[in-house]
């Protein structure tokens, strides 16, 4: 499944955090929200990490301006329309990301791919609202994006295996170290494995 447009939907910092990334390796991205002000605050925030990046030699000039140039923001639900790949990271709410989906999946093409990037919410509890939950999946980012590699994809119970490596080749592609859980668990695997340690 080839990935050329994303949409990131949530202008958060995990949101502009990922969108900052996809755009680093020349996707182009759209960050969705409801809010005009939290768009701003995004575009405010990528153009200062950008800064850093250029002031560390991290990026070239040619490449801050790629960065900017591949990237876009709205608040208007069109920007769904032609993306291969939705990614979301709004509030973490069961009702309030249900009602996401039920109103995306219906937007977006047949075979967009549609990962949530909740951190232990169930995927089939989600699934249950999308359209078509064959492509629908768990992207689990790290909080900061930038600095931690792991990324955990989750599969539901409906979730096509085609689903789940095209999100490891594009996680391999962006630089991170991808791994796949293949059941639902509470937790997922990195939060199972620290609340055990809590616990001990």
């Amino acid at each position: 499944m080839a990935i050329e447009n994303i949409v990131i939907a949530g202008a958060g910092t995990m949101g502009y955090s990922m969108a900052q990334i996809f755009a680093r390796y020349n996707y182009h991205v759209t960050i969705y929200d409801l809010k005009e002000e939290a768009l701003e605050t995004a575009k405010k925030r990528i153009k200062e990490n950008t800064q850093i990046l250029l002031q560390e030699n991290e990026i070239t000039n040619d490449q801050e301006k790629e960065i900017h140039q591949h990237l876009k923001y709205t608040t208007d639900l069109k920007c769904f329309e032609n993306c291969d790949l939705v990614v979301e990271s709004i509030i973490e709410n069961v009702e309030i990301k249900q009602n996401f989906y039920k109103q995306i999946s219906k937007i977006v093409k047949e075979e967009t791919i549609l990962a949530t990037n909740t951190s232990g919410i169930s995927i089939n509890t989600l699934a249950s609202a999308v359209y078509k939950p064959e492509r629908f999946i768990g992207m689990h980012w790290f909080n900061p994006s930038h600095l931690i590699l792991l990324i955990e994809i989750i599969k539901g119970d409906q979730t096509l295996e085609s689903v789940a490596q095209t999100i490891k080749e594009l996680s391999l592609h962006i630089g991170k170290k991808p791994v796949i859980v293949q059941k639902d668990v509470l937790g997922f695997v990195a939060n199972r494995i620290q609340f055990a340690v809590l616990r001990e």
